[in-house]
């Protein structure tokens, strides 16, 4: 492939918020407090159409990554390249994080699959902690806004600690904390990550919390500190260092997709995917690296298949292979 966007080496990290006011969020918080929800998700139409014509960057992104999911896939998926939908997806997907914060997503229109999610409610249920190993594929804060329903089909409260960077989404994140004031006490910052932070998640997971963090975006200031896989038909870095807290820390890792099925403003629907690693860092020190390496093959390997069923939903708008 010799798509252009494949020259661009910007990391992740320094490209630029796309909203870089709060004002636009705390309008769009206006408007699910006043109107109903199909009038607000039809909002997102328009305004998609807008980045769509007018944010090149997005729009290039978007198109290189459908590329090259069709040639990895033969041709198959996407049946067709569509910049826009996969920006549509986005500005829904905004739009529902801030929803669930509110607290006016019904888990009636979630979907929890047949797969691994009857183990890690067990282990929540005797109290044990476990990592959940998100992406930007999909709606990774949707498990996080239904903490209410995930502590009624465990009995009791679970915790949920975020690893993200502020910095990188303070509009977003500030914007966030209006909704929600206890937004920030369960948010660890990773552009401040060190040995404090690890005492940390231990601490949390000694409350049988859930850990969430994202394996597919390298870190902001340990860039060389990263694990190559291949990923969709060419090679791709991914954080080394979200793949050592559980080693550290001892914890089961689940990865976890939270996807839309269905595209309806009236009535949207969302998959929930949890599938368990099958990696145990109940280890010597010496099988460490491996299985490091490994629970990063998973992830990666799990991630391809969910590109694969939701094609639309990749919300990486930069050289993902750079």
């Amino acid at each position: 492939m010799t798509d252009a966007s494949f020259e661009d080496k910007t990391h992740w990290s320094e490209e630029k918020e796309a909203v870089r006011s709060n004002k636009p969020l705390k309008f769009v918080l206006f408007l699910i407090n006043s109107l109903p929800s199909f009038i607000v998700h039809s909002f997102c139409f328009p305004v998609a159409f807008f980045f769509f014509l007018f944010s090149t960057r997005v729009r290039r992104f978007a198109r290189a990554y459908q590329k090259q999911l069709r040639e990895f896939t033969g041709g198959k998926v996407p049946p067709k390249i569509r910049g826009y939908r996969q920006i549509l997806n986005f500005a829904l997907c905004l739009v529902e994080k801030m929803e669930g914060w509110l607290g006016k997503v019904s888990f009636d229109r979630v979907s929890l699959q047949d797969d691994d999610i009857s183990d890690l409610v067990e282990t929540l249920k005797r109290g044990e902690s476990a990592i959940l190993m998100a992406s930007h594929l999909g709606n990774m804060e949707l498990m996080r806004s239904m903490q209410d329903y995930l502590t009624g089909l465990c009995g009791r409260k679970v915790p949920v600690l975020i690893i993200m960077d502020m910095n990188m989404s303070a509009n977003f994140t500030q914007t966030l904390k209006e909704i929600n004031p206890g937004y920030s006490t369960n948010v660890l910052d990773a552009s401040n990550f060190g040995p404090d932070s690890i005492l940390l998640i231990q601490e949390f997971a000694e409350q049988g919390g859930l850990i969430v963090a994202a394996g597919d975006r390298t870190s902001i200031h340990h860039r060389e500190k990263s694990i190559t896989k291949n990923f969709l038909g060419r090679e791709a870095k991914f954080p080394y260092g979200v793949f050592l807290i559980p080693a550290l820390v001892k914890l089961p890792v689940y990865f976890m997709f939270g996807m839309r099925s269905k595209m309806s403003v009236f009535n949207p629907k969302y998959n929930i995917h949890i599938e368990k690693s099958k990696v145990d860092f109940h280890c010597p020190r010496t099988e460490r690296e491996a299985r490091i390496n490994e629970c990063c093959g998973e992830f990666v390997e799990t991630l391809q298949k969910f590109c694969i069923m939701y094609p639309y939903q990749w919300y990486n708008f930069f050289n993902f292979w750079g």
